[in-house]
Parts: C-alpha cells; structure tokens; sequence
C-alpha cells in the first residue's frame, strides 16, 4: 500500500544512549527515512538513519521534534521514540493521509511488554478503547505521524514546554485550524512501559506545563478551571514525597512566566467535547 505514496521521514530523538534500542526503531519504519537528532553532543547513533542533525545541547522535546521536522523532506513525518519500535501496519499510515485530506495528524496504538495500552496512551477517555480506531482530540508524539503543512500552519510545537503535553497543545490548535486527528488502532509501536518519573524533572514539567498550555491556548474561564482541575488531579496521581511536591512546585512557578494568550475558539473547545476530550481536565 506504501508503494504508490512518497516515503514518510521519521523523526527519532536520542540521546545515544539507547544505541541497541535507536538500530532497532530505526530498522522498524520500513522503506520511511530516519532522521534522527542528536540531543547531546556525545551520543552515538547506529542504524542506517538518512539524517543526523546534532543540535550540541538537549533542546527538550518539542524543539527536537520540531528541529528534526525541519529537517525532513517529506509532507508526511512520523515521530517515533528511540526505544519504540513500529511492530505492525505501518504501511498504512501514508495511505490514511492520502484519503482524508483533512487529516492532519495519526496516532499509533502504544503496547508495552504485555501487549497492552496503557491508559495514558488512549487518546481517548477509557482505557477499554484502545482497540477502536476513530477520530480523537490528541495524540502522543513518540508514536505519530503528521501533515506537514498542518503543522507549519499552526505554528508547530510550542517548543518552550521542553517535555510534556507539547502533543496535547498541538492538537488544540490543529482542531482549532479545522484539521482532524485520527487513532490508528490497527497500526502497533512498541514501548516499554514507563513512568512519567523516569526523566529527570518530569514531575515538576507536567505541573508547570499544565499552567503553560492553558494560559496560552485557552478560553480564560475554560483555563482557569483545567488548571484547578489538574492541581487535584496531578497532585493526587503524583506518588506520595518527592513527585508530588515536586509536581505541586511546578504547577506554582506555571504562574511566573510571560506568556502570550493566544485561545482557541469556543467551537473549538464544544468540539473537543464532542471527541470525548473536552480541555477541562
């Protein structure tokens, strides 16, 4: 199916400490062409990748994201991390765009060790539903696809989030500009089950960038109630100790920072809604 559509370039960021793990995500995207960039100088990369791009410094996901995007050729770049790996449909992806071109961007079903999906990797509300694929209000960015013209004209990843919900502020403004998201259930990406406290500062990013999205992307009484909402919620998923009061530090210091207002539309947020994802929590 693949053969008729232009190759997708597929972004991986690394560190080059996954050297093992890079070859065999690299190895997985078929006749796709790897970019990978570099997000530390001293890295290693091994596979056969068409592009290495070596930023000298760990610009944070979105910026690498967004670095290896402008470096790809192709109207179609797949995002995939550097310990997943595309197990199964993956030939499909670019036929999807072809169909729909409204579409804008793809999410990947995530399944770890067990084969399951996590519930934090369902676009959608319900872990039970991670086997029917549909239009959704999001998509995770170790395992996506997007249109590159979509991207281009919303303005592209909100880069100073440096990691978390960068995906979750995209698709905000892609569904604003008209574009749809589409879950791919039938098209398989392994990785290993993780916990948001495996990057350094990962607790103290989803606070923060909680208050981040919101000021910036949404209605102001919308706002105001998802950052309440995700100060309960994040401190009450947050493990007890460090993580929590790591997370709550986070939420506080999203309140400092200069940040332009720039809302989506209110059909926009009723949309949302209808996918079963309104930005309330």
């Amino acid at each position: 199916m693949s053969g008729s559509h232009e190759p997708i370039d597929w972004v991986l960021l690394t560190r080059g400490d996954r050297r093992a793990e890079l070859a065999a995500a690299i190895g997985s995207i078929g006749d796709g062409r790897a970019i990978v960039v570099l997000n530390d100088s001293d890295g290693q990369v091994v596979g056969a990748a068409a592009a290495i791009v070596r930023p000298g410094r760990n610009l944070g996901v979105p910026a690498g994201r967004d670095v290896g995007l402008r470096t790809a050729t192709s109207e179609i770049v797949g995002f995939l991390d550097d310990d997943a790996a595309i197990v199964s449909g993956g030939d499909s992806i670019a036929h999807h765009f072809a169909l729909d071109p409204t579409l804008g961007a793809v999410a990947l079903r995530i399944v770890d060790e067990q084969g399951s999906t996590s519930r934090r990797h369902v676009p959608r509300v319900g872990q039970r539903s991670a086997d029917a694929s549909g239009e959704v209000a999001t998509f995770l960015g170790g395992a996506a696809a997007i249109r590159r013209s979509a991207y281009d004209q919303v303005g592209g990843y909100f880069t100073d989030l440096f990691y978390g919900h960068e995906e979750l502020e995209l698709s905000w403004r892609l569904i604003d500009a008209g574009w749809r998201i589409r879950y791919l259930a039938d098209v398989s990406v392994f990785h290993p089950r993780t916990e948001i406290s495996r990057h350094v500062d990962g607790w103290r990013l989803t606070g923060r960038n909680r208050v981040w999205i919101a000021r910036r992307t949404l209605p102001w009484p919308v706002a105001i109630f998802h950052v309440l909402a995700w100060l309960a919620v994040g401190t009450w998923r947050a493990p007890e100790g460090e993580c929590r009061r790591s997370y709550v530090r986070g939420w506080l210091s999203g309140w400092r920072a200069r940040i332009e207002h720039r809302p989506i539309r209110w059909r926009t947020v009723w949309r949302l809604a209808q996918l079963g994802r309104p930005p309330l929590v």
